[in-house]
């Protein structure tokens, strides 16, 4: 009887060795395609979310979603948006940076 067990195949190759149909986990550096138009639908509620005012503007807040949301990985959009302007914004005006970022990425679309 010949049957692929998955995890049986990579106790036997050994610790070094992948086996042939592994996917490659490293680092991903590709950034996904943003729906603009969709970002700047969710703009008011962002606002509203995170009670952010008139000061900030509405390019910048955009801008500041299009490059969180091109992210794959919830962690890279984590980075991102802690590096953002935006991010930049709430924590200058002494808001709890981590409810704020849970909030807005829980506010942006899935990659």
């Amino acid at each position: 009887m010949s049957q692929f067990i998955p995890k049986l195949a990579r106790i036997t190759a050994g610790k070094r060795k992948v086996p042939k149909h592994a996917a490659d986990i490293g680092h991903r550096t590709d950034e996904g395609p943003v729906n603009v138009a969709r970002l700047a639908r969710l703009m008011p509620q962002v606002r509203k979310r995170l009670a952010i005012d008139r000061t900030f503007s509405d390019a910048a807040l955009l801008a500041s979603l299009a490059a969180v949301a091109r992210h794959p990985s919830h962690a890279e959009r984590w980075h991102a948006a802690e590096a953002s302007t935006l991010g930049q914004y709430l924590a200058a005006s002494g808001k709890d940076m981590h409810r704020a970022l849970v909030t807005l990425l829980s506010l942006l679309p899935r990659p």
